[in-house]
């Protein structure tokens, strides 16, 4: 027979409905496709031509799974060996094992829990352990300064400067004060004092990755002229903190912003004081803390 639908699966359902029969035992061809039409315009369903199996419904077996009847079998077939070579109750060797007074006696020896023995541990290490000996830091601090003058010559021998080490001492627990003087100590500061901060950088790299110290170092009187002139200039601004309660400095560069926050911080213990940094210049800022 021949029917109409718009796919095969519409046939197969219209096919079985009419021959009354399960779409299993169908065999269906497609002759003409649908046509889809144009904006639901022209559509047209397909031509099917149907046939009825004479087989009739196919019966679906079981496969056999050979792996798994393999596996049964080798089962079977050990078990079979086992129960061969397996000794009856009757074979089976039982040993006649006779314990005496003082096996009894050895083990209960060896099960009883050993005794934990009490050592005299002397404690005074662990008294002692955290306690700081004032003689053996002081010498270990005169070490330092010995080592750091030591390299400080060499580094200077070395260059074209007359330069010396005219002063070395501990400015307080994490700073070394070093002094330089001599007949070049104009050209060690340079201009603006570029070489005194280039010099800076480089001793205080050395004393802070070796001894873990930091360093106050002047040439000749650079840093207390420097320190002279910044008081002179932070007055206006100590006075403007005191009047609105905050104010920043004019933008700083190199030894100035340490020596300017070093004396803001000193003024102001109870402010925030800070570096804030603006394009290339560095400045430093005063107000109070922010409470949370």
């Amino acid at each position: 027979m021949k029917i109409e639908a718009k796919d095969l699966q519409s046939a197969y359902i219209k096919a079985a409905n009419e021959l009354k029969c399960s779409a299993i035992n169908l065999e269906i061809t497609q002759i003409k496709a649908a046509r889809k039409g144009f904006l639901g315009f022209f559509k047209k369903d397909g031509i099917f031509e149907v046939s009825v199996k004479k087989d009739g419904e196919k019966r679906v077996k079981k496969p056999k799974n050979d792996r798994i009847e393999k596996s049964i079998r080798c089962d079977k077939a050990q078990k079979s060996t086992h129960s061969k070579f397996e000794p009856s109750s009757e074979d089976k060797f039982e040993p006649n094992i006779t314990i005496t007074q003082s096996d009894t006696q050895a083990e209960a020896q060896f099960a009883k829990p050993a005794r934990k023995s009490t050592l005299n541990i002397d404690q005074s290490i662990f008294d002692s352990f955290h306690k700081i000996d004032d003689n053996q830091t002081a010498v270990s601090l005169d070490n330092i300064l010995l080592e750091i003058r030591a390299g400080l010559d060499r580094l200077f021998g070395a260059s074209l400067f007359d330069i010396q080490v005219s002063e070395l001492s501990i400015y307080d627990a994490d700073t070394i004060y070093i002094k330089l003087d001599g007949a070049d100590a104009a050209l060690m500061i340079g201009k603006e004092g570029y070489r005194y901060k280039a010099i800076s950088y480089l001793i205080f790299n050395w004393i802070n990755a070796k001894y873990n110290k930091g360093i106050r170092l002047e040439i000749a009187e650079f840093l207390k002229n420097q320190e002279s002139s910044m008081a002179v200039y932070l007055n206006g601004v100590i006075e403007r903190v005191e009047l609105i309660g905050k104010a920043q400095t004019k933008p700083l560069d190199g030894v100035l912003v340490k020596i300017a926050l070093e004396q803001l911080r000193q003024r102001f213990p109870d402010k925030y004081v800070g570096i804030k940094s603006s394009d290339e210049s560095k400045f430093i800022v005063i107000n109070d803390f922010h409470k949370k």
